[in-house]
């Protein structure tokens, strides 16, 4: 498994991995107890290229595996009825997380991160799960005020479970599996973001982003798999941190904008180790959130600080078009894939 080359990166030297010099053509422990290729600039790393792909020597002809298909960033249009019914299935997933690494997942929704769950402050959520997976999970959200030894119980493969909850506060919130080893289930991919949208409203935007960093700790491939390497995890030294459940998905595919449009993102970080240092390449934060809490108003703020577990919305516009690096200004978790490219153009 290749890990973090030792050289430093510096900014100019990131922007160069970026695909962003000058130049470059602007591409559009709570649940229960389980139950039964660019050109080289002159300050160039000679190492970038492992550290920022960090391949595995991997084999993927017989895995299985979904065919990659970028994930949709965009904030879903929210049901206007304050009812929600949601039903869900968790289970077993191949999926890719880079480049020829397939990744045996545990899934909410078939995905990692899980679908995106976007609801108005006092929504109802009539929520049910069915676990169509091999081992038994939980599912906690950390948007609901409820008893976690009635409604974050584990359930068996093959059971449904079902409870209701209600959204009393705004904001960008985490959900996760609960079940111990807790570590373990989340760094299988069981997570996702929660957006709640105060009932009083936002300010208009013209785009909404919804990005979820995590932690991929792998152990070597076999069989053309990777899993899950829990000793790994526990030393919090991760092979990919990512946004959206990729590593740097969005600078082959990049988010876009236009000049002068505001543009929302809410950022929610799994973990479920590392703190997120969110920062856009190229701008300044007009307003950000904490939790994505409207009460929480902080202005003009160059990087935001995004705890495990904790979300934060970031407001912004850009004034010129060009390509706008989003990181994780922690750069040794950029170098591993937390990295994408917000694409701005005139029209």
């Amino acid at each position: 498994m290749n890990t973090q080359g030792a050289n430093p990166v510096n900014r100019r030297s990131f922007l160069k991995l970026a695909g962003v010099a000058a130049g470059a053509a602007v591409v559009s422990g709570c649940g229960s107890p389980a139950v039964s290729s660019q050109s080289e600039g002159a300050d160039t790393i000679s190492d970038h290229a492992a550290a920022a792909t960090h391949t595995p020597d991997t084999t993927t002809s017989d895995t299985k595996a979904k065919p990659f298909k970028t994930y949709d960033a965009t904030l879903p249009a929210i049901d206007k009825n304050p009812i929600k019914k949601v039903s869900w299935e968790s289970s077993d997933d191949v999926l890719y997380i880079t480049k020829d690494v397939a990744f045996q997942a545990w899934t909410f929704g078939g995905s990692v991160p899980g679908p995106i769950l976007a609801l108005t402050e006092g929504d109802e959520v009539q929520f049910s799960i069915t676990n169509k997976g091999s081992a038994p999970h939980s599912i906690d959200f950390h948007a609901a005020l409820t008893p976690p030894d009635k409604n974050y119980i584990s359930f068996a493969p093959q059971a449904t479970h079902q409870f209701t909850w209600k959204a009393h506060y705004p904001g960008c919130f985490m959900y996760h599996c609960g079940t111990p080893y807790v570590l373990h289930h989340m760094a299988m991919g069981m997570y996702g973001a929660t957006i709640v949208k105060p009932k009083t409203g936002l300010q208009p935007v013209d785009r909404e982003y919804v990005l979820v960093q995590s932690e991929f700790y792998l152990t070597p491939p076999a069989d053309g798999l990777v899993q899950t390497d829990i000793t790994k995890a526990l030393t919090g030294i991760p092979d990919y941190v990512v946004f959206n459940g990729y590593a740097e998905q969005y600078k082959a595919t990049p988010l876009i904008a236009k000049v002068g449009e505001r543009i929302r993102m809410w950022v929610m970080n799994a973990g479920p180790t590392h703190y997120s240092a969110f920062h856009v390449i190229g701008t300044i934060f007009e307003a950000a959130y904490q939790d994505g809490n409207p009460a929480n108003k902080m202005v003009g703020m160059q990087t935001v600080n995004v705890y495990p577990g904790g979300g934060m919305m970031v407001e912004f516009s850009i004034p010129e078009a060009g390509q706008y690096p989003f990181v994780s200004h922690s750069f040794a978790d950029a170098s591993k894939g937390a990295l994408g490219v917000l694409a701005v153009t005139n029209s």
